[in-house]
């Protein structure tokens, strides 16, 4: 039987050695991260299974020293979880996220099975890593010259800026203004309903909801259709509200990443729009 120190390649072990390839690789990639001048992005990407894509980590650090890492499913295009996010650019940390995510949560058993795509003065340096480049950035499109704003994170102050921002951003993908009612929430109407935004001030989460159908005929039979759609749909969630079904979705805000906003909200109104009268003419009173 192989045994680890049996292995070939760079990162083989000498007999008597013991060490792990991933802590070499977070070790690089803290020294990389420690000069203040590298900015940009990077994005570790596990091997595709040849049908939904590959699943990808990626370190972003801006130009003030923020910087975070998020991982996105290679099967999705409109979710992106937040891992870490930091004001100060800790080089231990962000490596260690790095690390962790690509081999705990993408369960990739070495770091050189990685690829690599790099952007700015950070994607420069990444000879230490030893993994394969796969990228080509286009001109105009490099963060350390011209950052997107849809794609800085932004530190919110209270739930208040975390409203104000999503108002904003309402405005921009419906095209129609949106109203701020008694309890401090977003409203607006979506193909002849009412979609409601709710934040809380203890809370760094706004919660995306309309209701569906009112009055179901049974809640049996609604159980079973909310668990279907709950089992088809990872982005949104359909709950049985005594009688009623209520469509809802949670977004972080604190920080506010404008990207991962905008998908969650265009995924929440898309869907809605696409069953929300099948649903209500299956399970509502006749």
């Amino acid at each position: 039987m192989a045994t680890r120190d049996q292995l070939s390649g760079p990162d083989s072990l000498a007999p008597g050695r013991q060490s792990d390839p991933w802590d070499a690789f977070g070790r690089d990639l803290s020294r990389l991260l420690r000069d203040p001048t590298a900015v940009g992005a990077l994005e570790f990407s596990a091997p595709g299974n040849g049908t939904d894509g590959q699943d990808r980590c990626l370190l972003q650090r801006a130009g003030d020293e923020s910087a975070w890492v998020s991982l996105r499913p290679g099967s999705e295009t409109l979710i992106e979880e937040m891992i870490v996010w930091n004001d100060r650019s800790e080089p231990d940390e962000l490596a260690r996220a790095v690390m962790e995510a690509c081999r705990d949560r993408l369960g990739v058993p070495h770091p050189q099975l990685l690829t690599l795509r790099g952007e700015g003065t950070l994607g420069r340096r990444t000879g230490p890593l030893r993994l394969v480049r796969t990228d080509s950035v286009p001109v105009g499109q490099d963060p350390a010259d011209d950052p997107s704003p849809v794609d800085v994170a932004v530190e919110v102050s209270d739930h208040e800026d975390a409203r104000d921002r999503y108002e904003a951003l309402v405005e921009r993908v419906t095209g129609h203004p949106c109203v701020v009612d008694d309890d401090g929430h977003l409203v607006f109407d979506h193909v002849g309903h009412q979609i409601h935004i709710e934040f809380r001030e203890d809370l760094p989460y706004a919660h995306i909801r309309a209701w569906v159908a009112r009055g179901v005929r049974s809640r049996a039979e609604a159980a079973l259709e909310i668990a279907r759609l709950n089992l088809a749909d990872p982005h949104t969630t359909w709950v049985l509200d005594g009688r009623h079904v209520l469509q809802r979705t949670t977004v972080p805000v604190s920080p506010f990443l404008p990207r991962h906003a905008q998908g969650a909200l265009e995924h929440f109104l898309y869907t809605f729009a696409c069953t929300r009268d099948q649903i209500a003419h299956k399970l509502g009173p006749r």
